[in-house]
């Protein structure tokens, strides 16, 4: 398993826990403290969002327990109150976060799972999405408990 450091892992370390464990509060300090929160219950799981739009980032829990963190490394076109990470080139230690596809499979190998727009793989013991722009670049990154 390939392991990552920077800022990204983080976020990956925090994964997993819940609301109360310093491990989140490790994770918000690097993009707060302005924060929005957006909350849904579906199918008797509830899912709270906590929007952190100047820091382009979010933090899904479901059920007060951290699944994913993703972040914008480019402005998104289908979103613009969101802007991007304040600190691009800390979030993963050696790789632009606006590399291109093949620069992230330089670095990180053969994913554990690519799509048209998008490669994930497994680092840390959690998975790492990065969703390409159609310049081809990177433009989010996602950091997740489990593939989905």
């Amino acid at each position: 398993m390939t392991t990552v450091s920077g800022e990204v892992a983080v976020f990956l370390d925090a994964l997993g826990n819940r609301k109360d464990n310093s491990k989140i509060l490790n994770a918000i300090v690097l993009v707060g403290p302005r924060m929005e929160t957006v909350e849904f219950d579906t199918e008797g799981e509830r899912s709270v969002y906590y929007l952190f739009k100047p820091a382009g980032t979010e933090l899904l829990f479901e059920d007060d327990v951290l699944v994913s963190v993703l972040v914008r490394t480019q402005p998104d076109a289908d979103d613009d109150t969101f802007d991007v990470y304040p600190r691009p080139e800390s979030l993963v230690d050696g790789l632009s976060a606006t590399a291109d596809r093949s620069q992230v499979t330089a670095f990180l190998g053969t994913p554990e799972r690519a799509g048209a727009g998008f490669d994930r793989y497994e680092v840390n013991g959690r998975y790492l999405h990065f969703e390409f722009a159609p310049n081809g670049r990177v433009a989010k990154i996602s950091a997740l408990v489990e593939p989905v």
